[in-house]
C-alpha cells in the first residue's frame, strides 16, 4: 500500500506538470518528443497503479468476506450451542418429572407391608385351633389344668377356678375377702380371668393402653377368661369303665353334642386370641415397612411392649399397624404433599386395596357370626320342641302298648 500512495503522488506531480505543457509546446518542438515519453510513462503507471488499485480493493475485499464469514460462524456456532443447551436443559427436566412420577422404592413393602397380610392371617387362623381343650400348654401350671384336662364335676370346676383367680385379684374381690387363701393381694393384673379385656386388650392394670401383641401372661390369662365364660363344666368326663355300659355310650353321645356346640360358641375367642399372638414372620415385614420415616414414627409411639421386645409383631397388631399409619398419622400426611403422578395413584390404589382387605375380613366375621347365630337358633329349637316332640313319641308308644 506504501507503494501504490507514491506512485499515486507521482502522478499528481505529472499532471501539474501537464498543465504547462501547451506553452512548452509552441516553443519547444523537442518539448514534444518529451511531452510524449511523459505521457507514455504516465499511461504506464496508471496502468499499474489501477492494477494495484484494483488488486488493494480486492485484498480489502476479500479480508472483508474472510471476517463475516468467521463472524458468522462464531454465531452460528454460539447458536447451536444454545439451542443444543435448551434442548438438554429440557430432557434433563423430562427425565427428572419420570423419575420423580415412576420412582418405586427398592421394597414395595416400604409403603405397604400388605405383600405378608395373608401368611400372617393364615398363621393366626390356624393358631386359634391350638387353644381347644387340650390343645397347647399354658405357662401357668394351674390354668394349664384348668384348661387341657379333662372336664371335671362342676364343683370341682369351680374350686379350680377360685385357686386360679386367686391369681387375678381386683380391689373389689380384696374389699371382701382380701388377705385370704382366695385373694391375698390385689393382682398385677386385675380381674384379667373374668374381663373381656383380657381377649382385646390384653391382661393388665386398669386403665392401661391396649396390648395387640400378647406376652405369655397374658395369653394365659385370656385363655382362663375361655374357660370361666364358655368352656365352664357342666358335668364330668366319664372312667374308662363308665363309657363301656350302655348308659355311658348314650352319655358320650350327648357329650359330643353338647361339646360341638360349646365349641363354635368359643371359636370367636380362640381366633382373638391367635390373632394376638407375635409371629415371627412380621418381622421381615416390619423391616421394609419402617424404611419409611413416617410409619417408623408412628410404630414408635403405638407399638406393644412386647411388639418392640421382640422385634415382631403380631397379626391383629400388623392390620392395626397397617391401618393406623394412614389414618391416625400425621406424619402420613406429608408423605401424601410430596407424593404425585403415577406415585400418588399408586398410594390410592394401595389404600383402596387395604380397604377391601378389610371388607373381606368383615365379611369373614359376619359369617362366622352367622354360623353361631345359627347353632344358638338350633338350640332354642331343641329346647322348645324336645319336650313336646318327648310327649308325642310316649303318647304314641301307649297307644302301640310299647314302654319306650
Amino acid at each position: 500500500m506504501n507503494r501504490s500512495l507514491l506512485r499515486l503522488c507521482a502522478f499528481l506531480f505529472v499532471l501539474v506538470g501537464l498543465g504547462a505543457a501547451p506553452r512548452a509546446n509552441a516553443s519547444c518542438p523537442e518539448c514534444v518528443v518529451a511531452i510524449e515519453h511523459m505521457n507514455v510513462a504516465v499511461n504506464m503507471t496508471l496502468n499499474t497503479m489501477h492494477t494495484d488499485l484494483a488488486r488493494l480493493l480486492q485484498g480489502i475485499g476479500q479480508a472483508v468476506n474472510a471476517n463475516g464469514a468467521k463472524v458468522a460462524a462464531q454465531i452460528e456456532a454460539n447458536g447451536n450451542a444454545d439451542r443444543s443447551l435448551a434442548i438438554r436443559l429440557h430432557t434433563d427436566d423430562r427425565v427428572a418429572r419420570a423419575a420423580e412420577s415412576f420412582a418405586i422404592p427398592d421394597s414395595v413393602c416400604a409403603n405397604s407391608a400388605s405383600g405378608g397380610m395373608q401368611e400372617a392371617m393364615a398363621t393366626a387362623r390356624g393358631g386359634a385351633g391350638g387353644f381347644r381343650r387340650g390343645g397347647a400348654s399354658a405357662g401357668n401350671a394351674l390354668i394349664d389344668k384348668a384348661v387341657n384336662d379333662p372336664a371335671v364335676a362342676p364343683s370341682a370346676d369351680q374350686r379350680r377356678a377360685t385357686a386360679v383367680h386367686a391369681q387375678y385379684c381386683d380391689a373389689v374381690d380384696y374389699k371382701a375377702y382380701g388377705g385370704t387363701k382366695a385373694c391375698p393381694a390385689v393382682s398385677p393384673m386385675p380381674g384379667a380371668d373374668k374381663r373381656m379385656d383380657s381377649l382385646l386388650a390384653g391382661a393388665g392394670v386398669d386403665g392401661k393402653a391396649p396390648d395387640l401383641t400378647f406376652t405369655a401372661q397374658q395369653t394365659d390369662a385370656a385363655r382362663m377368661y375361655v374357660q370361666n365364660s364358655v368352656y365352664r363344666s357342666v358335668s364330668r368326663e366319664l372312667s374308662k369303665g363308665e363309657a363301656a355300659t350302655p348308659a355311658g355310650i348314650e352319655y358320650i353321645g350327648l357329650r359330643t353334642q353338647y361339646d360341638a356346640l360349646m365349641d363354635a360358641a368359643a371359636e370367636p375367642q380362640r381366633t382373638a386370641i391367635a390373632s394376638r399372638q407375635p409371629e415371627p414372620q412380621t418381622k421381615a415385614l416390619l423391616q421394609d415397612a419402617l424404611q419409611t420415616p413416617s410409619a417408623a414414627s408412628y410404630y414408635d409411639q403405638t407399638a406393644s411392649p412386647e411388639g418392640k421386645r421382640l422385634g415382631y409383631i403380631s397379626y391383629a397388631e400388623l392390620e392395626q399397624f397397617e391401618v393406623g399409619r394412614r389414618y391416625a398419622n400425621t406424619d402420613y400426611e406429608t408423605d401424601l404433599q410430596s407424593m404425585s403422578g403415577d406415585n400418588l395413584i399408586r398410594e390410592q390404589i394401595r389404600v383402596s386395596a387395604l380397604n377391601a382387605w378389610l371388607l373381606l375380613e368383615m365379611k369373614n366375621e359376619i359369617h362366622r357370626q352367622t354360623i353361631i347365630q345359627g347353632l344358638l337358633l338350633a338350640s332354642e329349637g331343641r329346647s322348645e320342641y324336645a319336650p313336646i316332640l318327648q310327649a308325642k313319641l310316649q303318647e304314641l308308644n301307649q297307644s302301640m302298648g310299647r314302654t319306650q
